[in-house]
């Protein structure tokens, strides 16, 4: 099946490998992947903040670079050598965050099974969601095997291409969480990652309400949400796609299924049990996987994306920078930390911080990294220019690397990565390396024009 959207091709391959000369004045420039394929091959992708961490990595560096892997890092500048590492990560795969989702998905089908209105392909999904129901009892929310395996691989990618952080003697590394137990366990499965290796290391385990205000701070009302343009642009935009149709193949007589279920729901449900069971995997199910036709996951991508860019990104329709200012008592909290250590007033080799995608997508957006805050003003563009997967698959992480020269009175640089791969900034640098203080002033100047 041809698809005629051209969606991700550019949301998809968003930002381009530099060349890597070192000596040389690098800007990396966008790549515009113009095959209408794309989502066939990648349709792992549509499944947004659902998808698999280290699949998402590898197929972006795929469409980056040409290599299905995890990105090759830029050695440093001569004479330069990490001494400091400031992290925030989303917590790994889990369990569907509502038990009442999974219960109302494997009740519904139930219940057309037992009208006999399902036909043979209806009769399995049933099947299925009810395997899943089964297997997520009071699992609502926790996290997955795979996403503690998802967070001690980070910890161990981290460990060798920075040993200079956690070797020698006295390396104390701070790590603080939000009270959420999937976040927890995230930090715990990277803290304990960590020590394995390095067991002289000293790591401080934190969680408590009164880190939430930076973790995980609750966004103000956003008085642009309640203006009678933007909810008709919504409706607009969800009244276009056609998110109930793939629901319909269930049912032998698909009128009468319509009348008596909530097919959009239904299909809504197929969707997300399909993106969670990638890190979620339950013995016996399968067709879930391969329900949805290309197009049909389209709809359901570009309504999960527009969710997600037009709530925790800088929509212009809804203030831009204004939309991400919650993420500023992170990024504060980012950048004091790090002058701390700078200053000599801290010994810490790390602040490891652990939260959610909806503190960590306003963060990457308010602070401009690799297009993350990008202003689209076109919603119906949206698909092609800017993709969820992108920056908040499961696990998701941003990671800034500390150097310092042998040579005291050169800058300290930074490099900042995006799920493990170089991130680009908006500013003059040496890319990937950029002046802590040019960064700093960016970063702040960021968070002045969304109070403004």
């Amino acid at each position: 099946m041809k698809i005629k959207t051209s969606a991700l091709l550019i949301a998809l391959a968003t930002l381009a490998s530099c060349a890597q000369n070192q000596q040389s004045t690098k800007q990396c420039t966008l790549k515009t992947e113009a095959s209408d394929s794309i989502l066939t091959k990648y349709t792992k992708l549509t499944y947004t903040n659902h998808i698999y961490y280290d699949t998402a990595v590898m197929i972006c560096n795929e469409i980056d670079n040409g290599v299905f892997d995890y990105p090759t890092l830029t050695a440093a500048p001569k004479g330069y050598k990490p001494f400091y590492i400031s992290h925030y990560g989303r917590h790994g795969s889990r369990y569907h965050w509502g038990q009442r989702e999974y219960q109302w998905w494997a009740a519904t089908l139930d219940s057309a099974k037992n009208e006999g209105m399902l036909n043979e392909q209806g009769l399995k999904i049933a099947n299925e969601l009810a395997l899943i129901n089964a297997d997520a009892k009071l699992r609502a929310g926790d996290l997955s095997a795979a996403g503690r395996t998802q967070h001690q691989g980070i910890a161990q990618r981290m460990m060798k291409n920075f040993p200079q952080v956690f070797e020698g003697p006295n390396a104390y590394i701070d790590a603080k969480s939000t009270v959420v137990t999937r976040c927890i366990l995230s930090m715990d499965a990277f803290c304990q990652e960590l020590k394995a290796k390095y067991p002289t290391l000293t790591i401080s385990n934190d969680c408590g309400l009164c880190f939430q205000y930076y973790l995980l701070h609750e966004p103000d009302r956003n008085p642009y949400r309640d203006s009678a343009e933007w909810r008709a642009q919504s409706f607009k935009f969800y009244g276009s796609l056609s998110r109930e149709l793939p629901a319909k193949r269930l049912f032998i007589d698909a009128e009468a299924a319509a009348k008596r279920f909530n097919l959009h729901r239904i299909a809504s449900g197929i969707y997300n049990a399909a993106g969670i069971g990638q890190g979620v995997f339950v013995d016996g199910v399968s067709e879930i996987f391969n329900f949805f036709t290309p197009a049909e996951l389209i709809d359901q991508y570009k309504s999960s994306n527009f969710y997600w860019y037009t709530n925790y990104s800088c929509a212009p329709q809804l203030g831009g920078l204004k939309n991400v200012k919650n993420a500023q008592y992170l990024a504060n909290k980012i950048i004091e930390e790090a002058d701390a250590v700078i200053n000599g007033t801290s010994n810490l080799r790390a602040n490891l911080r652990f939260g959610h995608d909806n503190g960590l997508m306003p963060l990457l957006a308010l602070l401009g990294v690799n297009k993350a805050g990008e202003q689209i003003d076109d919603l119906s563009q949206l698909a092609n220019k800017w993709t969820t997967a992108r920056y908040v698959p499961m696990a998701a992480n941003m990671q800034i690397i500390f150097y310092r020269s042998s040579n005291a009175n050169d800058d300290i640089l930074v490099k900042i990565l995006q799920n493990e791969n170089e991130a680009q900034l908006p500013i003059d640098g040496n890319f990937p390396y950029y002046k802590w203080n040019d960064v700093k002033a960016f970063w702040l100047q960021q968070i002045e024009t969304a109070n403004k």
